[in-house]
């Protein structure tokens, strides 16, 4: 069961960052472009697990979770600039 919801939440990561790359009225330049991309491909890793991959497929969740922070870490950039500008 675990297995069924950790493959669920990794699609639901893999199609929200091909969204927000894909989608034009988002503005995710260079730094989110990367990290978006960084969590979707380590998203489908974690759902397809090739053996072709080796040390990838095994350590694919710690990268994973690399990626989600780095991810975050833009989320709050990208925030502050949007609701701090006016205090500042």
């Amino acid at each position: 069961m675990i297995q069924l919801i950790n493959t669920a939440a990794n699609l639901v990561l893999v199609v929200f960052c091909l969204w927000a790359v894909l989608n034009k009225r988002l503005d995710t330049q260079v730094f989110g472009t990367a990290a978006l991309s960084l969590v979707a491909i380590t998203s489908f890793v974690n759902i397809m697990r090739p053996d072709a991959f080796g040390f990838w497929a095994e350590q694919s969740e710690v990268l994973s979770n690399v990626a989600v922070a780095i991810l975050a870490v833009w989320f709050w950039l990208r925030w502050r600039k949007c609701n701090c500008k006016d205090k500042e």
